[in-house]
């Protein structure tokens, strides 16, 4: 039986819900949010004017293509010599031949080659160096021992630990030790403080110069500024997927554009100080 109290009810909550509807709700939100985002672009553009980002972008390429940092990294690189190098593979080779040590990793080894192939662990072991943050040398030596061991891994897929294990210690006594670490110790040597400097000098010179740089950064605050203003005024939060679409791809086009003038614009990259003519 229909109670005449819950009609009134049903009444005006239909009543309430047809006053304040969830698009209307959600735009008003959004509205509101937009207009406080606005705001905040706009205190951030003031607080970094395109001079501070145009100063902080040619420091950052001064400091990186500065005597200081090439004489460091080739010192860093360099320290790592051949001695050190045999002495870091003897140890390896020291832990490979003990059995319980070989029988361990036996297990990891082939949990790994069950998810992944040679080629893909040599990825992720480079990687892994990588984001570690290994010196030079060391990532060399661990690449130029991997190099050594890869032929054999394929052959491990379908091994009993305790074969993968002999496998270890055989590979082990046939590690070209002193090769290895010959290799290395010329390698790090051919990292002077030149040949890093030029380097530095080749990878900032490829970068957008720190007029594009402060271009782009506020190119994007003002496209988005834009975005907000336009979302600040909507009728219904369906309109905001077209504003998000619309400026994602204005603030590309122009960043292209900024970054295709930059290139026409530049000949060749010359350190003066810390300022830079590109």
């Amino acid at each position: 039986m229909d109670n005449p109290g819950f009609r009134s009810l049903r009444e005006a909550f239909k009543n309430f819900a047809n006053k304040y509807s969830k698009d209307d709700l959600g735009a008003r939100a959004i509205r509101s949010l937009a207009a406080g985002g606005e705001a905040a672009v706009d205190r951030g553009m003031k607080e970094f004017p395109k001079t501070f980002v145009n100063q902080l972008a040619n420091d950052l390429y001064g400091l990186i293509t500065s005597q200081e940092v090439a004489d460091g990294v080739s010192e860093t690189v360099r320290s790592f010599d051949e001695e050190k190098v045999k002495e870091m593979l003897d140890g390896v080779v020291g832990k490979l031949k003990d059995y319980d040590t070989a029988l361990k990793l036996a297990g990891k080894v082939k949990e790994i080659l069950n998810k992944n192939s040679p080629d893909d662990l040599e990825a992720a072991l480079d990687a892994m160096l990588d984001k570690g943050g290994a010196p030079m040398g060391q990532r060399m030596m661990v690449v130029m021992l991997f190099s050594q061991f890869k032929p054999v891994l394929e052959n491990m897929k379908n091994a009993t630990d305790e074969e993968i294990a002999n496998q270890l210690i055989t590979f082990a006594d046939q590690i070209p030790v002193d090769a290895i670490a010959e290799q290395v110790g010329a390698m790090t040597r051919e990292v002077t403080p030149e040949r890093v400097s030029k380097q530095a000098h080749d990878i900032v010179g490829g970068l957008p110069s720190p007029d594009a740089v402060s271009d782009i950064v506020h190119g994007i605050g003002e496209t988005a500024r834009q975005s907000l203003n336009e979302a600040s005024k909507i009728s219904s939060p369906s309109e905001v997927g077209d504003i998000l679409r619309n400026f994602a791809q204005n603030a590309s086009d122009m960043a292209n554009d900024i970054l295709s003038k930059d290139t026409q614009a530049k000949k060749t990259f010359k350190p003066k100080g810390n300022d830079f003519d590109l």
